[in-house]
């Protein structure tokens, strides 16, 4: 029997020339957004509260957002680690607490609870590469304040199971939508499920304005906390205008984590598109999970339903990491891309985290080892918006073309 000659061992590729790069609004930007950073320079109203003119880009992005998500308040700013430190303050974390957080996360997630003195403690992922609810729930202590579940790379977690657990403790729930800006679960936008949310703007995510972020509640008084945590303790008029009822807190230290004129404009733009973008990429990611399944129906993807999933991951377990790695490197040389649109990792491998863990004397191996594991076995391929239908053909052409050959020498 003679197997496939893969391109890394001298066949032909499936591709030559390049995919588009793999960023998700970046890729869309252009004459919408171009039109709106014009109208900020021709004001001269760069700064979000005053300026020669009328700034309004901020507050519209805000307006827009809460309405798409469908929250009460939604929170601009400068950077997605501002909006995240902002919701803690808004959580009033600090020495004693204990917030829970997946193993598998990025730096912010690690930093936003160590920068308020209080305790990280480690769940361990699912086959969904989310938060484990049953680990979440063996985690709760009587010190346990907040949860923090991650949505990877645009698919929900047992969100509505996580915040029932939590509240018969007594415990919040914060949201980190970085990932899946757009994603919803069971017909319910993610980051109005739980008591306080955020979004990045950041370069590799769904939106972009190359740096921003969002923070979205329907509580009033996190709000305030978090919009005078965000601009140096202050209450401005802007967002007095937005309370329900009268004001509950007074001013705090704060921080400068205001979004400008310019970034907001562009993050509006991107807003704009963001239906589109995610009804694009379910649709091409459910092209190529269906022809996968049809030549492999064997094939397990990560436990995330497709309707809770914003399609720009297509994942699959290979059952080992060696599999893993050879498919990635079959994949690449069949000229495609192989992995994620942005990255999480296993938290203890991130070098400024590992840092303080250490530090800190934070570790349980068997979490680790566990979430590592689940992540080590399953195969990445990004989707992009941008994807034409020759695109998906080629991704699935490769993809079925290094897995036919790894089933044909038995490797799955």
């Amino acid at each position: 029997m003679s197997l496939t000659k893969l391109a890394q061992d001298g066949g032909s590729p499936v591709r030559t020339d390049k995919l588009p790069p793999r960023y998700v609004g970046v890729n869309l930007i252009g004459e919408e957004e171009k039109k709106l950073v014009c109208e900020v320079i021709d004001s001269k109203c760069l700064f979000r509260h005053y300026g020669p003119g009328t700034p309004h880009f901020a507050n519209d992005l805000e307006r827009e957002f809460k309405e798409y998500i469908g929250t009460k308040y939604a929170l601009a700013t400068a950077t997605g680690s501002g909006a995240y430190f902002s919701a803690m303050r808004a959580l009033e974390i600090g020495p004693g607490d204990e917030v829970i957080i997946p193993a598998f996360g990025w730096i912010t997630d690690y930093a936003m609870v160590d920068f308020f003195g209080a305790t990280p403690v480690f769940a361990a992922i699912d086959e969904s590469m989310n938060i484990s609810v049953e680990d979440f729930e063996a985690k709760i202590t009587d010190k346990t304040k907040v949860v923090v579940i991650i949505y990877y790379q645009g698919a929900a977690a047992r969100i509505d199971e996580i915040v029932e657990i939590a509240h018969n403790h007594g415990i919040k729930v914060f949201e980190d939508v970085a990932q899946a800006c757009g994603c919803e679960y069971k017909g319910k936008k993610l980051g109005n499920w739980g008591d306080i949310a955020c979004y990045s703007l950041q370069n590799n995510k769904i939106i972009s304005c190359g740096d921003g972020g969002l923070l979205v509640t329907n509580d009033q008084k996190m709000y305030e906390l978090a919009v005078r945590y965000h601009d140096l303790g202050l209450m401005r008029d802007t967002f007095k205008a937005n309370l329900e009822g009268p004001q509950l807190t007074d001013a705090i230290a704060g921080q400068q984590w205001r979004i400008n004129e310019l970034s907001a404009a562009v993050g509006l733009a991107q807003l704009r598109k963001l239906p589109s973008i995610v009804k694009n990429c379910q649709e091409k990611a459910g092209y190529l999970r269906g022809e996968l399944l049809r030549k492999f129906p064997n094939l397990k993807f990560r436990a995330a339903d497709p309707k809770d999933d914003i399609g720009i991951l297509v994942a699959f377990d290979l059952g080992s990491n060696e599999n893993v790695q050879f498919f990635a490197k079959a994949y690449e040389a069949e000229g495609l891309v192989y992995g994620p649109t942005s990255w999480c990792e296993t938290i203890n491998k991130i070098p400024p985290v590992a840092v303080r863990m250490k530090e800190n004397g934070i570790f349980e191996q068997k979490t680790f080892d566990v979430t590592n594991e689940i992540d080590l076995r399953v195969a990445k391929l990004a989707i992009l918006p941008v994807y034409s239908d020759r695109d998906m053909s080629d991704i699935t052409t490769a993809a079925i073309k290094v897995l036919d050959v790894m089933i044909e020498l038995k490797m799955i």
